[in-house]
């Protein structure tokens, strides 16, 4: 099976790299026995804080709180923030992990329209109208599936309507690495409101399981509490690993390549499907397939398993009641191009 369905962009080379880095980490760690405070230890965040600051307003450690991954991140926030039973508003094609999340506490998904600088304010404002949204939810800088970024002038367009209805919004940063010069975050731009969540699991490796969330401080109480009823507290030996390897600049050196090898990618995909509806970020390990009139996702995804060709419907973005079809190519997982070529010639000509 090829799989272009899977999005850990993992470089040929990074086995050896990867190796070497824990070996080393390993052999001087020694804090096992320990109990560790439930938003992680103080050095882990104010590097976290200076990380994630980059070259927008600066983001103080007492905004950051250390969980285990992503997923938990999102659960965390959605705890913390007291929104289960409320509506969330969401990008009419967003991640569908996260509205698996949603689903399992109780929160109701909105989706509202967008154009090609993301969700459009005036959509959040009809919606807000109709349903009990207290919170939206974005990936502000390449969205997952379409790959769009949210620039300066609409993130602002979006605070001003969210903070005028007393909604927060969460920005999940899962593939903003991938941008090389990212707009200042939603919790960079309005602290009052403004939730950011950075997982390493996609800019280093799966199996790293550090996340930061950048929240208002008047929530740190609770994140820590909602921190301590999932996982107690996050793995001191993979935060403090992430602190050395930003620290070194061995984090930096790796995106920069991640970067390169994403646009090599995305170049080579886009040129492959000349002729269809291709959307994604320049640099970005997936993009986002319109289907000719005929198709839909569901059957085409099947009927490519069939062939051994694994993608993600778009079904399995959509927001309910959103109409297209779609499929999102992942080019990642496999990592000789020429296998993620010979998925996408089979795609080419099922459809064409």
């Amino acid at each position: 099976m090829i799989s272009l369905s899977s999005n850990y962009p993992v470089l040929a080379e990074q086995q050896t790299a990867f190796r070497r880095i824990i070996e080393r980490h390993y052999s001087t760690y020694n804090e096992w026995l320990t109990i560790k405070p439930a938003n992680g230890n103080l050095e882990d965040r104010k590097t976290a804080a200076t990380w994630l600051s980059g070259k927008g307003p600066a983001i103080s450690e007492e905004q950051i709180s250390i969980v285990t991954s992503g997923h938990q991140a999102i659960m965390v926030a959605i705890i913390a923030a007291g929104l289960q039973g409320a509506a969330i508003a969401v990008d009419e094609y967003t991640y569908g992990n996260f509205q698996a999340i949603a689903r399992l506490l109780n929160v109701q998904v909105i989706g509202c329209k967008g154009d090609e600088k993301g969700m459009l304010p005036s959509a959040l404002e009809a919606a807000t109208a109709r349903h009990n949204i207290k919170a939206v939810y974005v990936m502000g800088t390449i969205n997952n599936p379409t790959g769009i970024v949210i620039p300066t002038d609409r993130r602002l367009e979006l605070i001003a309507v969210a903070r005028k209805n007393g909604q927060l919004i969460l920005d999940d940063d899962a593939y903003g690495f991938l941008e090389e010069n990212p707009p200042a975050n939603f919790a960079q731009l309005a602290p009052d409101l403004g939730w950011f969540i950075y997982s390493l699991s996609k800019p280093i490796a799966p199996d790293i399981k550090v996340a930061y969330i950048v929240a208002p401080e008047r929530y740190t109480a609770a994140i820590a509490a909602a921190t301590k009823l999932t996982t107690s507290n996050p793995s001191t030996f993979f935060t403090s690993l992430v602190t050395n390897v930003i620290r070194s600049g061995e984090l930096a050196d790796l995106l920069h390549r991640k970067r390169a090898e994403g646009h090599l990618r995305q170049t080579q995909t886009k040129a492959f499907l000349s002729g269809f509806n291709v959307q994604g970020h320049e640099n970005g390990f997936h993009c986002w397939l319109e289907l000719p009139a005929g198709f839909t996702s569901m059957k085409l995804y099947k009927d490519l398993q069939d062939k051994g060709v694994e993608v993600m419907a778009g079904a399995a973005f959509a927001a309910p009641g959103t109409t297209g079809e779609y499929i999102r190519i992942a080019m990642g997982a496999e990592a000789d191009m020429n296998k993620v070529l010979q998925g996408l010639d089979v795609i080419r000509t099922m459809i064409s």
